[in-house]
C-alpha cells in the first residue's frame, strides 16, 4: 500500500516516512491527537495527497470520506447514494440496499442539506456501502452519532471488512471499534504499530 511515503503539506508539516501493508478484511484504527497526522495518512492511502517520496499502490478503489461527506446538499439521500454506486459500476439495487442498511430509506427524498449531522454521517456510510470499495478510509466516523448511529458505524465497518474491503478508522474514541485487526498511533508525523 505504502512504501517509504512521505506527505509534505507546507514547511510546517510532514507524514512519515511510512511503510503500511493493509490485508483484504482487516480492519485498522488510527490514534492520535488532533494534529497528528491521522487525516494526512488516511488521505495518503486513499491516493488524494502527492508523495514527495515512496510509493503508494491500490489494486481497485480507495476511498476516503469524513463523517457527514459524501454528497451535495441539494441532492436527495436516494441521488446521493445512486451516483455514488454508478461511479463505481455498481447498479441502484445496490445503493437503495445501502441507504436501508443504514436506516435512511424513510429519507430517500429529503435534501441532503436537510439533514441533521447525525443522518448526514449515516449518508455517509451508506455511500460506504454502495461503492464497496476496495480500501476505505473513514475519518472520524464517530462524529455527530448516537448510541445507534455509533453502532451504525461498526456495523457497516465490519460488513464492508466482511466482503474483503480493507478499512481505517481515524478517531478520537478508537476503543468503539474494540474488533479491529490493527491500531496505529500518529505522533508529530510519525506513524507505528500500537
Amino acid at each position: 500500500m505504502l512504501a517509504g511515503a512521505v506527505c509534505e503539506i507546507g514547511a510546517r508539516f510532514r507524514l512519515g516516512p511510512v511503510d503500511l501493508a493493509l490485508a483484504s478484511g482487516s480492519v485498522c484504527v488510527v490514534e492520535g491527537l488532533n494534529g497528528a497526522g491521522k487525516t494526512t495518512l488516511l488521505r495518503a492511502v486513499a491516493g488524494l495527497l502527492s508523495l514527495s517520496a515512496g510509493t503508494r499502490r491500490c489494486e481497485g478503489t480507495a476511498l476516503y470520506l469524513r463523517s457527514g461527506a459524501g454528497a451535495r446538499d441539494g441532492q436527495t439521500v436516494d441521488d446521493a447514494v445512486d451516483v455514488a454506486a454508478a461511479l463505481a459500476g455498481r447498479d441502484r439495487a445496490v445503493a437503495r440496499t445501502a441507504v436501508d442498511v443504514v436506516g435512511l430509506a424513510r429519507l430517500g427524498d429529503r435534501r441532503v442539506g436537510m439533514l441533521s449531522a447525525g443522518e448526514r454521517t449515516r449518508l455517509t456510510l451508506a455511500v460506504a456501502l454502495a461503492v464497496e470499495p476496495r480500501v476505505l478510509c473513514l475519518d472520524e466516523p464517530f462524529a455527530h452519532v448516537d448510541a445507534a448511529g455509533g453502532a451504525m458505524v461498526c456495523t457497516v465497518v465490519s460488513r464492508l471488512a466482511a466482503v474483503g474491503c480493507a478499512v481505517m478508522v481515524a478517531s478520537p474514541q478508537p476503543r468503539r471499534l474494540c474488533d479491529a485487526d490493527g491500531r496505529l498511533l500518529v505522533k508529530d508525523g510519525m506513524v507505528r504499530a500500537t
